[in-house]
């Protein structure tokens, strides 16, 4: 297995990375000669799929994220995507590993099927360093987005399905995930096989390529409502894991399409990524044993305390006129809306806040109530 030091070029990173070629020389299964493995800003036709171990964190917290470029399964071509999710989850203390797999699509088999192929092996040639590396051999996630989640959810719900032969002895190492962070999951319904839903997954069903075996890894999942690859793909993958009681979040944007660019375009689309690390961190955490525990819970109620003493116009309105309230049962409360008018109106618009309690009661100074009540837009 080659090792090498080459200059690792991103968007904006300029650093040392380790590349580790896969496979050993001749043994890399379906092997095609049309086939290149390199991100879009790599010059040459390298035919060896390779992972880039990005230098160590300064402060490890035992944990390597693998990060996976989508490009429709023709190319790797998240380059500075992948950038970014490498400076901050270093930053954070991951080990972080970029995997390159082969590509454009192999001929005769499945479209994925050299992608999955290559990446089985990197999970278990990532998990064969972990004690050299310094991080735990079950702390190993990826992040993803597009045909490289496709790939990532292969990963994390199929990892007892070989994709290929044994070669050598690093294919007696597991190669399940142990999160999975997704974005964009393309071609996962059977309406969309390789290509964009082609009834925007209505009525759709997940391709059976997916076992959601016993090895299963929990799953955050994040997604576009104007997706033509449909957002109903982690949605129904989401379910599955539900089924099974494995974690799992899922984060829908109502308009945002695939790659999460804005809708001209351009759009915010690093506010949407700083998003995703946020979300995806605190879902960490909250598996509690990836990142430690979670900090001490703090009251949403305390936030706001400018909630009691803003001088804003209050008001409070019986919703029936005397006598007029349909269906009135004496042990009922009677209804009523509170008028909050903040000092500083920003927006004409109205929010109306709702409390719960399971139609039994209703607690309007409560956590579900109090902090809507407070924000100020």
């Amino acid at each position: 297995m080659k090792r090498i030091l080459i200059p690792f070029l991103f968007a904006a990173l300029t650093a040392s990375a380790e590349r580790e070629n896969l496979w050993p020389a001749g043994k890399m299964p379906d092997a095609q000669p049309h086939q290149v493995a390199k991100m879009t800003n790599e010059k040459g036709d390298n035919a060896a799929p390779y992972i880039d171990w990005l230098p160590a964190p300064e402060k490890p917290n035992g944990c390597c994220m693998i990060l996976i470029s989508g490009g429709a399964y023709k190319n790797c071509c998240d380059v500075g995507l992948v950038d970014m999710w490498g400076k901050k989850f270093t930053a954070a203390g991951f080990q972080c590993v970029n995997l390159v797999y082969r590509t454009p699509r192999p001929k005769g088999l499945p479209f994925y099927q050299s992608a999955w192929e290559d990446g089985q092996r990197a999970v278990r040639l990532v998990r064969s360093q972990a004690v050299k590396r310094g991080f735990h051999a079950d702390r190993i996630g990826t992040i993803s987005m597009s045909a490289g989640s496709h790939l990532a959810t292969l990963l994390a719900t199929s990892a007892l399905t070989p994709a290929y032969e044994k070669v050598d002895k690093i294919d007696d190492i597991p190669c399940h995930l142990n999160w999975a962070i997704t974005g964009a999951i393309g071609y996962a319904l059977d309406d969309g096989l390789g290509v964009a839903n082609a009834r925007g997954g209505e009525g759709a069903k997940l391709d059976p390529v997916f076992q959601f075996d016993k090895k299963t890894a929990p799953m955050c999942m994040f997604h576009g409502s104007a997706d033509p690859y449909s957002p109903l793909a982690s949605t129904q993958v989401y379910r599955e894991l539900r089924k099974r009681r494995i974690p799992a979040e899922l984060h829908l944007f109502a308009d945002r399409p695939h790659g999460f660019w804005g809708r001209d375009g351009r759009g915010d689309k690093a506010c949407a990524y700083d998003n995703w690390f946020d979300r995806a961190m605190e879902f960490l955490r909250q598996l509690g044993w990836f990142l430690g525990p979670l900090p001490h819970e703090e009251s949403l109620i305390a936030r706001y305390p400018a909630d009691f003493h803003d001088p804003a116009k209050y008001a409070r309105e019986n919703l029936w006129p005397g006598g007029k309230t349909p269906d009135f049962q004496n042990f009922q409360c009677v209804p009523y809306l509170e008028w909050y008018i903040p000092s500083n109106l920003t927006t004409r618009a109205i929010q109306i806040v709702y409390s719960g309690g399971a139609y039994q009661f209703n607690d309007v100074g409560g956590f579900e109530v109090a902090p809507a009540r407070a924000w100020r837009s």
